[in-house]
């Protein structure tokens, strides 16, 4: 028997952040820290030419139900490696040992990621499109005969150039993968 194992993103202050399951799920990465699976209130707003805004940091992290009776270990992380979000839209990201809230100014700009910012990234932020099925993000971390979350978070966030178009960019799908022994 498999363990049951979700998907979870992570949002709120660092004291008493609040789980969402987002397995079977979309997710919007937004200008403001809360988990939306619709609309584009707190849309990124396009920028000034020369400038880039961001989304708020978005966390997500494995967590098992139920039924691991052996180990869950070996945990990749990966995109479809069409991290093409639209014209002039990234994503970056990194996986980091701990929980840090995302900050910015709400319906604007969320703060740059990076490890000045977020003292739990494990290396400086990367483009997601680096991270694919032939080459994935390896995420530290097992867990043996229990309950509950599983190895190191993986945090991304959206960049927003100004010459981007306005409405909803497109969507990519990031996947993550793991042994059950």
């Amino acid at each position: 028997m498999s363990a049951t194992v979700q998907v979870h993103r992570i949002t709120g202050p660092d004291g008493s952040p609040i789980d969402h399951d987002i397995t079977s799920t979309n997710t919007r990465a937004l200008a403001a820290d809360v988990h939306s699976v619709a609309g584009t209130i707190n849309g990124v707003v396009i920028p000034l030419v020369g400038h880039t805004n961001y989304s708020f940091w978005i966390h997500t992290r494995l967590y098992v139900v139920s039924g691991l009776v052996g180990t869950l270990n070996n945990i990749i992380w990966f995109t479809d490696g069409a991290v093409g979000l639209g014209n002039d839209i990234g994503a970056i990201g990194m996986d980091a040992t701990d929980y840090e809230q995302a900050t910015g100014q709400v319906g604007i700009s969320g703060d740059q990621l990076t490890q000045g910012a977020d003292s739990y990234l494990t290396a400086a932020p990367a483009s997601l499109s680096t991270f694919t099925a032939g080459s994935p993000k390896s995420i530290p971390g097992s867990l043996t005969a229990s309950n509950g979350y599983v190895g190191n978070y993986m945090v991304y966030q959206i960049t927003v150039g100004s010459t981007a178009s306005p409405g909803a960019s497109s969507s990519t799908t990031f996947t993550w993968q793991y042994d059950e022994t």
